[in-house]
């Protein structure tokens, strides 16, 4: 099975001294809580924590209310030019997660569009090739909420949801149907099987439950009902997180710009 690979992004690549500096709101990257979003959310729509974002299902997992899901959902999905494909907001505000087919070989960084109409550039950080997932560490944070990674396992049968590119969302209610292989993913042993109507421009999207936590990114295959899973994700980007070489320093100067360091390395 082929290593994931990571990247050193920016100043290693040659550029000048002022692409590697990014603004970060004076405090280091880290990753952000459910808990934290969902009370961002709920002050965000003027609504109470209790009455708008939590409905206790009959087995007492709490759940987002559909409207506030399909919110937090639409905000934190990304449109990734070029080729077009989706990607979305995860863990930190400067981290995108998307598919790997959507990174053309060579290409070091990318143009993320939000939905709110804000664009920033990506730089490609880390991919794995035999879950088909790709992490973008943004250049400057975006003030949306990213949205967390699932640490649960999944259980076929789960209800899922999905909208699709956010240039076009398609808001619709899934079924992860199997875990298993496919032919597309053949070092993957837990691609997810779902029943989502993904189209051309879907592959990124993420699938998520019904706390609004990322359950999966759409790959595309066997109709586009395939998506890649949460635990190869989760696992790409906490290490990039860790990593010494992507990190955020706060500036003795008192400004609230941060540096990223030089240097390139893959892990082969």
């Amino acid at each position: 099975m082929r290593e994931p690979r990571f990247y050193r992004p920016p100043a290693m690549l040659g550029l000048p001294p002022d692409m590697c500096t990014v603004k970060h709101r004076n405090r280091p990257v880290r990753p952000f809580h459910l808990a934290a979003v969902r009370r961002k959310i709920a002050a965000m729509l003027g609504v109470g924590v209790a009455a708008a974002l939590l409905i206790v299902g009959s087995a007492g997992v709490p759940s987002a209310a559909p409207s506030t899901l399909r919110h937090a959902l639409h905000a934190a999905s990304v449109q990734i030019d070029p080729p077009g494909c989706s990607g979305v907001l995860a863990e930190n505000d400067q981290i995108v997660v998307t598919a790997r087919h959507c990174v053309d070989p060579g290409v070091q960084k990318l143009r993320v569009r939000f939905t709110n109409g804000a664009t920033r550039v990506g730089w490609v950080v880390a991919t794995d090739e035999a879950a088909d997932q790709a992490v973008l560490f943004l250049e400057d944070p975006i003030d949306i909420e990213p949205l967390p990674i699932v640490r649960r396992r999944q259980i076929p049968g789960t209800v899922l949801y999905f909208e699709g590119n956010p240039s076009r969302p398609r808001f619709q209610s899934a079924r992860l149907d199997k875990i298993g292989r496919c032919p597309s993913l053949p070092d993957l042993p837990d691609a997810l099987f779902t029943s989502i109507a993904g189209v051309p421009g879907d592959s990124g999207a993420p699938l998520v439950d019904v706390v609004a936590e990322v359950v999966g990114l759409v790959h595309g295959g066997a109709r586009c009902h395939i998506a890649t899973p949460a635990d190869t994700l989760l696992r790409l980007v906490e290490r990039v997180l860790e990593r010494d070489d992507v990190h955020m320093t706060r500036a003795r100067s008192g400004s609230h710009s941060s540096r990223v360091s030089a240097g390139h390395a893959r892990r082969s």
